[in-house]
């Protein structure tokens, strides 16, 4: 099948720069294709099959994939499995100032350089709130073009900070079976609020194992993999209820709200009341 070439010019708003879209179904989304512009987008519910540059890709539910100028790509069923999803399209110029904001050059070349576009799997919190944000681009581009432009760079840079900024090794190993599942169990309020007690639980392995593969695979410890969780979760709680902070900090997990607020601002660069006030 010949793949569509789409072009910036006939699909995006060059005052926005950008557009946002969900699409609900496979059967809705554009055929095999190619464009002169970046796009990102993430597996709200369900999975797929991805046709990536001649490739194949199993994606499920929370997955975001960042596509660049010249992929080739189109969506197939996996199975009798259907999915939705949410889009987000920009202009090339938009990155490349996004990535001068973000991550700077070496950041930039290596999602750029791959055969396959980079893909990261988001925590819950983080997809809902890309969702949301991604709500306001669509909403301002209909009544405040500037304003649009503005949401559109901050969902960008919200994104692009989602794939993080250090080197990494492109021959480097897989997580063992075992660890992905752990995983993706630990996206579960249920599970990040358990603590460590309820990784050891789900993983049926030593706390000082469970160290070293954490060390050796992802380049941290459980409990700041498990606190990276529970502080997406409470700062998603504080942007969108009216929780007080104390209310969102022992809801996401934290019992010792002096530590909540260390932890937070440390993460954030910023305090959760100064979040808040957002």
């Amino acid at each position: 099948m010949q793949a569509t070439m789409l072009h910036a010019a006939t699909l995006i708003d060059p005052q926005v720069q950008s557009n946002f879209h969900i699409v609900d179904s496979i059967r809705h989304a554009y055929p095999l294709h190619g464009h002169d512009f970046y796009e990102i987008f993430v597996i709200l519910s369900g999975r797929c099959t991805h046709l990536i540059n001649g490739e194949t890709q199993l994606l499920e539910e929370g997955a975001m994939v960042f596509i660049r100028p010249g992929d080739t790509h189109g969506y197939d069923f996996c199975g009798e499995s259907d999915c939705r999803f949410l889009n987000v399209n920009f202009y090339p110029e938009a990155v490349r100032g996004a990535f001068e904001y973000v991550g700077g050059a070496n950041f930039a070349q290596r999602l750029n350089r791959a055969k396959l576009p980079p893909v990261v799997r988001l925590a819950i919190p983080d997809a809902e709130a890309l969702s949301r944000k991604g709500g306001q681009i669509a909403l301002y581009t209909t009544i405040d073009k500037g304003k649009a432009r503005m949401a559109a760079r901050s969902w960008l840079a919200d994104a692009l900070a989602l794939y993080g900024f250090d080197d990494q090794d492109e021959d480097k190993k897989p997580l063992p079976p075992w660890l992905d599942r752990l995983l993706l169990e630990l996206q579960k309020k249920e599970n990040f609020t358990g603590g460590i007690g309820r990784i050891g639980e789900l993983s049926e392995r030593s706390a000082g194992h469970l160290n070293r593969v954490f060390k050796m695979y992802l380049q941290t410890t459980p409990t700041a993999y498990l606190n990276r969780l529970r502080l997406g979760y409470a700062r998603n709680l504080l942007l969108t209820t009216n929780l007080s902070i104390m209310e969102a900090a022992y809801e996401a997990g934290f019992d010792n709200l002096s530590h909540f607020y260390h932890l937070f601002k440390k993460q954030y660069g910023f305090s959760p009341g100064k979040i808040r006030s957002r």
